[in-house]
């Protein structure tokens, strides 16, 4: 796993992934399962190139207007999809920062569950946990140990990666109809209710949301 000299990003090979991987022979049991794994083959055939995203989610800079990545922190909900543009840009220019796209959020799960297969899952197990309930990969209302809110960024590690579920990731679109993309889901949900491969679709661009962060990729 490629790191950051700061720690908080990751190397996502998404060019490195094919439908002749393994883990890719699943036959769908669920329709959950099967819309995924289109969009998977969708992102595998578009071609997503390799990008860094972050380990945690991010926070609040101490003005407010800002962002960064440290763990122990608050996740920075409360913005809106706008802002979220505007500040991803603004993050770190030298390596055109943006908000991720949906293409790449889904290639990143892709990588998840190959990922989670070298570490000795099973294929449908993998599957399971990324699609149909994902309870055990972030925190959720029936995750082990629960909090009645947020939880600290930087929590429940798996595999290298935190907060996979904590708050809402904010989504570009892919470049088609406009508007932007909700991700996962957040502690007030159920791990079957909003895994972390739900997708939606949402046109309102300048509304402030409560319960997400928006998930800031770079080259």
């Amino acid at each position: 796993m490629k790191i950051t000299e700061d720690g908080m990003f990751v190397l996502i090979e998404a060019s490195k992934l094919s439908q002749e991987d393994a883990f890719m022979k699943h036959k769908p049991r669920t329709e959950e399962e099967e819309i995924f794994k289109e969009r998977l083959v969708s992102a595998i055939r578009r071609g997503v190139k390799d990008f860094y995203r972050p380990r945690i989610d991010p926070s609040f800079t101490k003005d407010g207007n800002g962002i960064c990545y440290k763990a122990g922190k608050k996740p920075a909900v409360g913005k809106s999809y706008d802002w979220w543009d505007k500040v991803a840009k603004k993050f770190n220019p030298a390596r055109k920062s943006r908000l991720g796209t949906m293409s790449e959020y889904v290639a990143f799960l892709g990588v998840l569950i190959k990922t989670l297969v070298a570490e000795g899952w099973s294929v449908e197990e993998a599957w399971d946990a990324v699609c149909n309930d994902s309870k055990t990969l972030g925190h959720y209302r029936n995750s082990e140990d629960t909090k009645q809110g947020f939880e600290p960024t930087g929590s429940r590690e798996v595999y290298g990666f935190f907060d996979l579920s904590n708050a809402w990731k904010i989504l570009s679109d892919n470049g088609g109809a406009g508007g932007f993309w909700w991700a996962s889901g957040n502690y007030h949900y159920n791990g079957y209710g909003k895994p972390l491969a739900d997708l939606y679709h949402d046109d309102d661009c300048d509304c402030n949301f409560s319960n997400g962060v928006g998930w800031i990729v770079y080259e």
